[in-house]
């Protein structure tokens, strides 16, 4: 079973055991309460591998072929452009037998990035948003530069707060606002409290790509809306839903967390003499208690919405870089300039399809891992060098310092006495030249030319 797997059946035993109610757990796993009922009615009849779904790596069958979303960005960035988008539905029907809707054509044009001038947007409206009920079921994250140990450097703290009880979940100093640090309060919250239901963040590049490129198939059949980055593939791996805030007022318990810790903290880290990174991340472990045991509340719902934390080894393949790479014809992949073969517990060369995708992972202590594509069990393989890599990279650098020599010979002056410096007469006369040296010009015995001296013709 997959990690989403897993925590649907950890959801589904609460559910069982009255913790959790059919709704608060159709809620959480993002489907209907009558599902809810037919899923537990599959495990009892059967194992837990009853809740993988059947239509898994499926194409959805309503899906636009791609030859008539073709067709809509051509017509619509082209002849129909400026026309809004039910007259385009109209267009479509009458000249080209084309039956879309409206939505689906701005939807088509909007991922094009094409601009629709007849939408309208509506002003915008904050609504004060109450906390949640439980523990867990909504986490905060985000950063704030400030000149924290009053030495005139900027630093970043990066934090998590939860929604329901303002209880400060973990905190980190970094030079700038990074992945890592990120990285580092995510870690530590899953190892204290362990994985919770949803995350808020802002839609900083970290969290979202930026860019717009079109999904693939893989994302479009596990219903993802947009690329995501590597913090982005953790939280889905992990089954934690991304809310993105498009407004710092939407996630302002954090944002009044900063507020309190520029006036508290860095009073509290100057009254004990901290000066240097590493002590003020060394301080924030004592401070976090504190701070918690004085503004923390109880959560309405006493039960916790935090689930079971994964194994450290699962945890820590988890929380590692991704990159996907494919396999060669002879089993070798390439990542970062160097070339690797997958090897197996037994340190035996495994053998790859041609094409195979392979997803190169780099923990946080910088061992590589690799991870094959379709396996039911995500199972860690070691990766070593290849020979035929290694003999390509010696290859390579005899020929770069062939080359260099080449260029040194063919930048050296050759001699005076040089066949090539040679004047063309001398060579067709066959005179040798015998001696460098020439008369200077004669004065007044009427040469022009001067004579030539140890010169002899054959």
């Amino acid at each position: 079973m997959s990690l989403k797997e897993t925590t649907k059946a950890v959801i589904l035993d609460r559910v069982v055991k009255g913790e959790m109610t059919a709704a608060e757990g159709a809620a959480r796993l993002k489907m209907s309460k009558r599902h809810v009922f037919r899923m537990k009615a599959k495990i009892r009849e059967s194992d837990m591998s009853a809740l993988a779904h059947g239509n898994r790596c499926r194409k959805p069958s309503n899906a636009l072929p791609e030859k008539t979303r073709a067709l809509v960005r051509d017509k619509g960035m082209g002849e129909y452009q400026g026309a809004s988008l039910s007259h385009m539905e109209e267009l479509f029907e009458k000249n080209d037998g084309l039956f879309i809707s409206s939505k689906s054509i701005g939807r088509i044009l909007k991922e094009a990035g094409a601009t629709n001038p007849h939408g309208r947007k509506s002003p915008k409206k904050f609504k004060r948003r109450k906390r949640r009920e439980r523990f867990g079921s909504l986490i905060q994250v985000d950063a704030s530069p400030f000149d924290w140990l009053e030495n005139g450097e900027m630093l970043s703290l990066h934090g998590a707060i939860d929604d329901a009880t303002g209880t400060v979940l973990s905190l980190r100093f970094e030079k700038n606002e990074c992945s890592a640090g990120y990285l580092h309060i995510l870690e530590e919250t899953l190892r204290r409290y362990g994985v919770p239901a949803s995350l808020y963040s802002d839609r900083h590049s970290i969290f979202f790509s930026p860019k717009g490129e079109k999904l693939s198939e893989e994302d479009i059949v596990e219903g993802r809306k947009a690329p995501l980055t590597q913090y982005g593939k953790i939280l889905d791996t992990l089954g934690i839903e991304h809310i993105p805030a498009r407004t710092p007022q939407a996630k302002g318990r954090i944002e009044r967390l900063w507020g309190t810790l520029q006036s508290r903290l860095t009073v509290e880290m100057r009254i004990c003499g901290i000066k240097t990174l590493e002590e003020a991340n060394f301080f924030l472990r004592q401070y976090t208690e504190q701070h918690n045991a004085q503004f923390a509340e109880a959560a309405a719902d006493a039960v916790s919405d935090f689930l079971p934390c994964p194994a450290p080894e699962s945890l820590r393949l988890i929380l590692g870089y991704r990159d996907e790479r494919k396999a060669s014809s002879g089993s070798e992949i390439s990542w970062k300039g160097a070339k690797y073969q997958l090897v197996d517990e037994k340190g035996k060369v495994v053998l790859l399809r041609r094409g195979e995708t392979v997803t190169v992972v780099r923990p946080a202590d910088g061992t590589l891992f690799a991870l094959r594509e379709g396996e039911k069990k995500e199972t860690p393989y070691g990766l070593i060098p290849s020979l035929g890599g290694e003999r390509q990279k010696k290859k390579g650098k005899t020929s770069g310092e062939s080359e260099k020599k080449r260029d040194e010979a063919a930048s050296r002056i050759p001699p005076m006495d040089h066949p090539w410096r040679q004047n063309w007469w001398e060579k067709k006369s066959g005179a040798s030249i015998i001696e460098e040296e020439l008369d200077p010009m004669v004065e007044g015995d009427g040469d022009c030319f001067g004579s030539i001296r140890g010169v002899r013709v054959s």
